[in-house]
């Protein structure tokens, strides 16, 4: 029976060995991988995005190793058609578990999605600073015995670790936020002015940190 090839799916590049980033997201894009995104798409890049963008692309063996990973049924040869209509109703958890996206076992961190990882991680942060900062308030607010006992925690020198990094946080999520903002003005994106703002960033978060801390420990004397 003639297999049905859907035409608004792109085939995917033939697979070897030793397969290349390109032909990895030929296999993403294909939907041969189980991935949620069966068609080409920007956001299913293969491993080593990054490096690739620091002109270090991975190495076979690491391509190799991200192909097993989503194919999950070795390297074939003979495995470069176009889905089918039967692989497109068949579930991909139905052969294999879905791929980790990104998968940690296969991608190297960069300066680039630390950074990217630590955003988040910040923006974590802050939002349960900003409910210690409401039970402060309510605290004040209710009376001296409260204020002392809230007060007294964030005056520990626990309560002090804490609200260093808390300060931290705010500056690199500040900082990268401005970032963000000059990249939604569609300038910075060429490759040593990526790396130059990463920099900039670390090295604003840590100094903005430090001078809060000085200036208020010199307000108080």
């Amino acid at each position: 029976m003639a297999q049905e090839s859907d035409p608004l799916r792109p085939a995917p590049a033939p697979v070897s060995t030793t397969p290349t980033a390109q032909e990895l997201k030929g296999a993403i894009d294909s939907g041969r991988t189980g991935d949620k995104v069966a068609f080409h798409d920007q956001a299913a890049s293969p491993s080593g995005t990054d490096d690739e963008a620091a002109g270090t692309p991975d190495t076979a063996d690491r391509v190799a190793t991200a192909m097993r990973q989503e194919l999950k049924s070795g390297l074939s040869n003979n495995a470069s058609g176009p889905a089918t209509a039967e692989d497109r109703r068949r579930p991909a958890s139905a052969s294999r578990p879905r791929p980790k996206s990104p998968n940690i076992q296969i991608y190297r961190p960069q300066l680039t999605s630390v950074l990217s990882i630590l955003n988040r991680i910040t923006g974590n942060i802050l939002s349960a600073c900003a409910v210690v900062l409401v039970i402060w308030l309510i605290a004040a607010a209710t009376g001296p015995q409260a204020y002392g006992v809230v007060q007294g925690a964030i005056a520990s020198w626990v309560g002090q670790i804490v609200l260093f990094g808390a300060t931290f946080a705010f500056f690199l999520h500040l900082c990268g936020g401005i970032r963000h903002l000059v990249w939604d003005t569609v300038h910075g994106f060429e490759l040593r002015s990526i790396y130059i703002s990463g920099w900039v960033v670390v090295g604003a978060s840590i100094a903005l940190t430090v001078a809060a801390w000085v200036i208020s420990l010199l307000l108080k004397g």
